[in-house]
């Protein structure tokens, strides 16, 4: 039966005047060969903890947004896969990323997830990064996530009282 229908097809093509044969051909070619273009960018408000204490038993979390949008330039059809990777920060570590006042570090992590198992880093070691795609067409040129990133700093750490800070960078692939 599929066999009927391919050949019912190219009966049908066949029969097509030769100028539609040739837009039809012409058309193919420019969409074959046309690079197709999508630009992709990356921002977060930051992450903040809040006050820490120092002699609580349990550790502080917070979580933040990373939002990524991608929009094509006018083409017809794009499909955008894309990775979102966050830097080991001042720790140059991902083992633990530490936020910096004056010489005293605090030790914390980002996570995908609030189960805090898996770190977001890379995608190197032990680290994962966070994926998705986005089908982008002519009438819907834009497309947008958002990004939960989970924070934990671990409870007990010894440090002096101020303002603890680290700048992590998030980069988009696509």
């Amino acid at each position: 039966m599929t066999r009927h229908r391919r050949v019912d097809l190219i009966h049908a093509l066949l029969r097509l005047p030769r100028a539609a044969v040739r837009l039809l051909a012409l058309s193919l070619a420019l969409l074959a060969g046309h690079a197709m273009a999508a630009t992709c960018s990356v921002s977060t408000p930051g992450l903040a903890f809040g006050g820490y204490d120092v002699f609580a038993a349990g550790a502080t979390t917070s979580s933040g947004s990373i939002k990524v949008s991608c929009s094509t330039t006018g083409e017809l059809f794009v499909q955008v896969n894309y990775a979102v990777t966050l830097s080991t920060g001042s720790s140059n570590s991902f083992v633990q990323r530490t936020m910096k006042n004056g010489a005293d570090s605090l030790g914390y992590n980002l996570y995908t997830s609030n189960a805090y198992s898996t770190v977001w880093g890379d995608g190197t070691g032990s680290t994962a990064t966070e994926t998705g795609s986005f089908t982008l067409w002519f009438f819907s040129p834009t497309g947008t996530a958002t990004l939960t990133v989970y924070g934990r700093v671990p409870a007990l750490q010894d440090v002096s009282v101020g303002n603890y800070s680290d700048n992590v960078t998030a980069t988009i692939n696509w």
